[in-house]
């Protein structure tokens, strides 16, 4: 397995993600807040090794990267996260398509009824290794706030 963990930092909260590349899916996702993120990282490295983190370069990345290398995680790459949550909008749609009556509005007036930071991470993880994860059907996104 290569595992990967993808991370949107924000002030209060982070976007958390877990994909595997050789199956190219997404094990885990989900939404924690900033004292909590790190208790899920662990847990989830429990049961998938992580090869490598990925972090969004922009708010609050620093204290996100030095709190994970202060437990023993290096493996860490920074992404340019310019225009990530705009474009997390746009696969959003595509992983849950809209029902029948909204599909045919422009995708740029749609807002997500979820919050998109897991989506976000989803997207700093596609860019980073220029390849698009199957999101399965049943992975929800959890909420540890």
């Amino acid at each position: 397995m290569s595992i990967y963990l993808s991370i949107d930092p924000g002030i209060q909260k982070c976007g958390l993600l877990l994909a595997d590349k050789e199956s190219g899916k997404v094990i885990e996702a989900g939404i924690a807040s900033v004292n909590k993120f790190y208790d899920i990282v662990s847990l989830w490295n429990k049961d998938y090794p992580i090869n490598k983190i990925i972090i969004g370069d922009g708010t609050n990345c620093m204290y996100i990267g030095n709190q994970l290398k202060r437990n023993k995680f290096l493996n860490i790459n920074y992404v340019n996260e310019i225009g990530s949550t705009l474009r997390a909008r746009f696969r959003y749609w595509e992983i849950w398509p809209p029902n029948c009556f909204v599909r045919w509005l422009p995708k740029e007036v749609l807002f997500p009824p979820e919050r998109l930071d897991a989506v976000v991470a989803l997207i700093l993880l596609e860019d980073f290794l220029n390849f698009q994860f199957i999101w399965p059907d049943k992975l929800d996104i959890k909420i540890w706030i």
